[in-house]
């Protein structure tokens, strides 16, 4: 199900669209109120999502010794901030240069939901996220190590079980809102805008892996290029696979052509397949600017994008490497400190999950660039004071 999502989705969109004359507006008005109800439901999981990643990522890390540990945390905090940072220059391209990015404009049937099934909010995304984070790099001090693995391997089957009921509800999640767009007569514009926008984020994180790739390198073109050439059975695997964990096993055979210490390579691509994804910090900017624009909102202030950065490059420590797991797990800050409304999480999900085979690749591209930079640094710094 996970491979097939995309293609699910893009049947099921185009289901959507071809039945939408024939589909009476009460029964729309009941599918776009199933729609909601499931963003309800993925809504009250999310906390214990990002607490079990967050406490299964972090009591890992801690383990691998205090030294690794901050070199690895520091450079996937610095890659992920500057690389989700920098995106929202490009992103204001689409304000200061009109890309044909129209604001949605109603010319149908206005759909409303017929009802809506809201759960409680038990637990805050803000609490469930610090909350895995202190719990995890504590737990290792505290739990003896057989109980550790114990608890790490329930969060991880809970996790799986989890997101295997959300991959299940997604197709019904968006045939809801694709319903609505297609009946209120938004969607032309908004497959006309984003195809423009998936050959933005195609040449933008085509030139942004380059030069991760040549700083890398100590911005040596030939090396660059080679290593690049070496990752690209990884990469092809990423985008078929549409998971970058699925593809771990080539990631790191790859990375051990491009690194001195073949031993570092396998624990730093484990440590950072789940946390430091290029191509989500790429996309997700870029399309939740283009959707702001759509929609006719105001353009995030560079203080709102700054705060919204920092608890996006937390966030990263909570995304399970599946399809759609870092979108799911975004909707919320999203929502919070750039203003999203449901339709618009409802959108940037589709739209994500299309795209989601070449942002998988490209964040494959991205944790091969992230292991040969801690390479660097581990071989300068803490290998030269072993030896002293």
């Amino acid at each position: 199900m996970h491979k097939k999502l995309p293609i699910v989705l893009v049947c099921v969109i185009l289901l959507s669209i071809l039945l939408n004359p024939v589909v009476s507006v009460s029964a729309k008005e009941i599918i776009y109120g199933v729609s909601l109800t499931i963003k309800s439901i993925v809504l009250f999981l999310l906390p214990f999502i990002i607490f079990s990643l967050l406490f299964n990522t972090f009591s890992k890390l801690v383990g691998n010794g205090a030294a690794l540990v901050c070199l690895i945390f520091g450079v996937i905090c610095t890659s992920n901030f500057i690389n989700t940072f920098v995106s929202h220059y490009v992103g204001k391209l689409f304000y200061c240069l009109d890309f044909n990015i129209k604001g949605a404009v109603i010319s149908g049937q206005v759909i409303k939901p017929y009802f809506i099934l809201e759960l409680p909010n038990v637990i805050k995304n803000e609490f469930a996220l610090l909350g895995g984070v202190l719990s995890g790099a504590c737990a290792p001090f505290i739990l003896s190590r057989d109980l550790l693995q114990l608890v790490q391997s329930f969060l991880d089957k809970l996790v799986k079980k989890l997101f295997g009921v959300i991959s299940t509800l997604i197709p019904l999640f968006i045939v809801g809102y694709v319903i609505k767009c297609a009946s209120e007569g938004s969607l032309p514009v908004l497959i006309r805008s984003y195809s423009f926008i998936f050959v933005v984020f195609i040449a933008y994180a085509s030139l942004y892996t380059i030069l991760f790739y040549l700083f890398s390198t100590g911005w040596n073109w030939s090396r660059c290029f080679t290593y690049l050439s070496n990752m690209l059975p990884a990469f092809l695997t990423g985008i078929s696979t549409i998971s970058s964990a699925l593809t771990m096993p080539v990631t790191m055979m790859s990375v051990e052509k491009n690194v001195k210490n073949k031993e570092l390579a396998g624990s730093v691509v484990s440590a950072t397949v789940n946390i430091h994804l290029l191509g989500d910090c790429i996309a997700i900017p870029l399309l939740a600017y283009s959707l702001m624009k759509h929609f006719g909102m105001a353009e995030p202030t560079l203080y709102s994008y700054f705060i919204f950065t920092i608890f996006f490059v937390i966030a990263k420590f909570s995304v399970a490497a599946v399809p759609a797991g870092g979108i799911i797990v975004m909707t919320p800050i999203l929502e919070k400190y750039l203003g999203f409304t449901t339709d618009m999480s409802s959108l940037i999900i589709a739209i994500y999950i299309i795209f989601d085979p070449l942002i998988t690749g490209f964040n494959v591209l991205g944790n091969g660039a992230l292991a040969k930079v801690i390479d660097n640094l581990y071989t300068k710094f803490l290998l030269r004071k072993k030896s002293v």
